[in-house]
């Protein structure tokens, strides 16, 4: 696992690939600006850019892609209050009003800051679970697909609300 992680460590600082995560925070941050365009529009859009890369190289431009999209839905939430999708909604409930009364830099900061610590937070967590997580996932069975399937597709139905439960079920069974 520690030899996993050095090679990950020397992958990454190569000179070009730290040239490719600016480029693709960079990129990912202009994309993510944009009301309803968010990092998997982002990802799609910059696939193209990646095919002449070393696939190491390319899979660091599109994490930084990706990162840099999250943080740019932050700035469209705040600056202008259009959550461009689910998850900046609540950054737009926070950072707009802020920014409304004068302070748009402080919330912009704050919302660089918390995107930063959690992504790298939430890398350093992958780092040291997704071992554990790829065996369990690899363990799963046919009828363990299936009973996920159902677990899900009941959950959808349960948190319908009052009045929505047969037109949830209904949509259920339809899709």
């Amino acid at each position: 696992m520690i030899n996993g992680m050095l090679t990950g460590v020397t992958t990454t600082f190569i000179p070009i690939n730290i040239l490719m995560v600016l480029f693709g925070c960079f990129m990912g941050s202009l994309i993510g600006m944009m009301p309803g365009l968010g990092p998997i529009t982002a990802v799609a859009l910059m696939i193209p850019v990646t095919y002449g890369l070393d696939p190491a190289t390319g899979m660091v431009l599109l994490a930084g892609v990706y990162y840099g999209a999250i943080f740019g839905g932050s700035t469209a939430s705040i600056l202008i209050n259009a959550p461009g999708e689910a998850a900046t909604v609540a950054t737009a409930i926070d950072g707009y009003p802020l920014a409304r009364q004068g302070y748009p830099g402080k919330a912009l900061a704050i919302a660089a800051y918390s995107s930063f610590s959690g992504g790298t937070i939430s890398v350093i967590f992958l780092m040291f679970f997704a071992p554990m997580l790829a065996s369990v996932a690899t363990s799963f069975q046919s009828a363990d697909y299936f009973a996920l399937m159902i677990l899900g597709l009941t959950a959808v139905s349960a948190f319908a609300g009052r009045g929505g439960v047969l037109k949830a079920l209904m949509m259920v069974v339809l899709g």
